[in-house]
């Protein structure tokens, strides 16, 4: 049954009148190249907002009120990545204020702002719940010109640093 769907598809490319006007690629045709770019996570046309959401994990250190979060992660648009924050927290509020990159595995990177603060408390198991707003700011690579917000929902250990959670936006690839 596959030769017969290739071969059906081989002659009704032969069959066009077309003439190609430039050089061919490997890539899908134009009916195929939406789905492979929604699977890939790599194309975008101009000024769509595309669905970014993901994972991550890190490990947060505090020095006072400077918050350095280092760690990893799995999400659209960036496959597995690193993830660096610094963030300002005050120590009144738990309001926090800072950048973030996220770098793909190639080393294009997303460079944002972020705006947080404690959504649950729970002290008794020395754990909280942090929810961030971040507002994306530019990039390197295939996100020079991107932009977008970001929503992250992590829990974090108190006691060892150790968080972890969830994202999920919009970001437009600015092509």
């Amino acid at each position: 049954m596959r030769y017969v769907v290739i071969s059906l598809c081989v002659f009704a490319t032969a069959c066009t009148s077309a003439s190609p006007s430039a050089p061919t690629s490997a890539l899908p045709s134009a009916a195929g190249t939406s789905a492979a770019a929604s699977a890939s996570g790599g194309m975008a046309q101009s000024g769509s907002a595309l669905p970014f959401k993901g994972d991550l994990q890190a490990t947060e250190a505090v020095d006072g009120s400077q918050h350095h979060l280092v760690g990893t992660g799995n999400g659209s648009h960036l496959g597995r990545f690193s993830y660096t924050a610094d963030i300002t927290v005050d120590d009144n509020t738990g309001d926090g204020v800072g950048t973030v990159t996220w770098t793909a595995a190639n080393g294009d990177q997303i460079f944002a702002s972020t705006a947080g603060r404690i959504l649950v408390e729970d002290f008794a198991h020395n754990r909280i719940t942090v929810g961030e707003t971040q507002t994306i700011t530019g990039g390197t690579g295939r996100f020079i010109g991107v932009s977008g917000t970001i929503s992250v929902e992590r829990s974090l250990d108190l006691l060892t640093g150790a968080t972890a959670g969830s994202f999920a936006g919009t970001i437009d690839m600015g092509r």
